[in-house]
């Protein structure tokens, strides 16, 4: 597996992907994207989203179904970490995933007046548009 950031020239392919999923679109001039690789075919990738001046979300996990069960999603997340800065990240996965950010160091938390005005936007956004449990983790 090789891991690599995205470049612009890769918007129209993961925004496609993403489509396909009901997943917000990337906007690479703001997020920076980890493309996950397994023998030069793409097999998934994730993004850290600026969320304020301190704080990051980690989202947009995908791995494609042919690539699952193989740790790409942990590598992807953990490459994504490298690149935090210090900054307070949040992650608001399916429910069923939480073991796998759990693993990574997040922890399952309420959400409260405190959180950032764009994860508020976010969980706003997923209780609208998502038809899945999700959960709010952070990893300060």
């Amino acid at each position: 597996m090789h891991l690599r950031l995205a470049t612009l020239d890769d918007a129209p392919w993961i925004n496609e992907r993403y489509a396909s999923v009901h997943f917000q679109p990337s906007d690479l001039s703001r997020d920076l994207m980890v493309v996950a690789e397994v023998d030069g075919i793409p097999a998934g990738f994730g993004r850290l989203v600026p969320a304020g001046e301190h704080a990051c979300e980690l989202g947009g996990m995908l791995v494609f179904e042919e690539f699952r069960g193989r740790g790409i999603a942990r590598a992807i997340i953990d490459e994504l970490l490298r690149h935090t800065d210090g900054r307070t990240v949040y992650c608001i996965p399916f429910s069923e995933l939480e073991p796998i950010y759990a693993g990574a160091g997040f922890e399952r938390i309420t959400p409260n007046e405190e959180l950032p005005a764009y994860i508020h936007k976010k969980l706003d956004w997923c209780a609208r548009e998502i038809d899945r449990a999700v959960i709010l983790m952070v990893l300060r």
